[in-house]
């Protein structure tokens, strides 16, 4: 993984604008958190969103498989500033909050 350049970070979060983001680095790209809980990865030029079972997202995009031991979906720059894009961020981010946490 690597740090995206600022231009690219910038694009990014004006694709999400208007909703509760910041980002923080962490392991050689940024974590993306929504309303306080990380949804994503900034690597590079792409978004690797959690995957969470969103049933609209393109179907251009590869999701895992459930047995796969990284469950993100990498969404291409060329997606940033589609409209469906801060919809999922934002459901990811509820998903996540109401799911039950794992004892360790």
């Amino acid at each position: 993984m690597a740090y995206p350049p600022d231009g690219i970070v910038q694009t990014w979060l004006n694709s999400l604008a208007g909703l509760d983001i910041r980002v923080k680095k962490m392991f050689g790209c940024y974590c993306v958190y929504c309303d306080n809980q990380p949804v994503g990865w900034l690597s590079e030029a792409v978004f690797s969103l959690r995957e969470v079972g969103l049933d609209y997202l393109p179907d251009g995009l590869r999701r895992p498989a459930p047995g796969d031991s990284i469950q993100e979906i990498v969404i291409p720059l060329d997606y940033a500033g589609s409209e469906w894009l801060p919809r999922a961020v934002q459901d990811t981010s509820r998903i996540l909050r109401e799911r039950p946490r794992r004892r360790k």
